[in-house]
């Protein structure tokens, strides 16, 4: 009989976890595709805290023991990849930020554990988003299917900006992957409003072949794809 209270292996020790956090390290910069060059100062220094943060280390431990008896949180390769992929949703907001996105089931098993330190994560997003602007949080209410397919449309387009700046993780960005949460905000104060790397990207991050929408998009600070409302301001 298995004891439900018990992992299928030890927990990771302080020692063995910083391995991980320097390889997630490499792979994060090593995942960001040469074809486009962040040039925003603010945008560059962002990334370096999403990537450098001391919280991944307890995100890992949290993920172990919240999932006691699957097998590949206590693997260290998928460990470092869940990492590396949660710094890539988190970077999106900052090269991306007039835009929700959405991810998979599989990668939000590591954001809920950063959530759970409600202190570090939001003294986190203090230092990479700015002074009040904080990454909510909203679980899809899957009884509303024209709510689902807003998500799964939002879901698409996170996968188009990610593949355009990162080499993509299939295990934790695939097309099969059951869309769990996003995150909404009705007004701007407490929410994510950068200027997108479409603007602060050279050469510009066209996701679309349509030259005028691509145009209307690099315009619109909070272009929403899934047919939410869009708030022309400008920038």
């Amino acid at each position: 009989m298995i004891d439900k209270t018990k992992p299928v292996h030890n927990y990771l020790t302080d020692k063995e976890i910083a391995p991980i956090l320097k390889l997630s390290r490499k792979q994060f910069v090593d995942s960001l595709k040469k074809d486009y060059k962040i040039v925003n100062d603010q945008i560059q220094t962002a990334l370096k805290h999403i990537n450098e943060s001391d919280d991944y280390a307890k995100i890992i431990w949290r993920v172990q023991q919240d999932n006691l008896h699957d097998k590949q949180f206590f693997d260290t390769e998928y460990l470092v990849r869940g990492i590396t992929n949660l710094k890539m949703f988190y970077s999106l907001e900052v090269i991306d930020g007039k835009n929700l996105h959405s991810l998979s089931k599989t990668l939000d098993v590591f954001w809920h554990a950063h959530q759970n330190f409600s202190f570090d994560y939001m003294n986190f997003c203090d230092k990479v988003f700015g002074p009040n602007q904080f990454l909510h949080h909203l679980p899809t209410d899957k009884r509303d299917r024209s709510i689902q397919e807003a998500m799964e449309r939002r879901y698409t387009y996170t996968q188009a900006i990610m593949d355009k700046v990162y080499s993509v993780d299939k295990t934790f960005w695939g097309k099969d992957i059951i869309i769990c949460c996003s995150y909404w905000s009705p007004i701007p104060e407490g929410f994510i409003f950068w200027k997108p790397a479409l603007i602060a990207m050279e050469p510009p991050c066209n996701i679309y072949a349509d030259r005028v929408l691509n145009e209307e998009l690099k315009k619109n600070t909070n272009f929403v794809l899934d047919g939410f409302s869009s708030m022309k301001r400008g920038i």
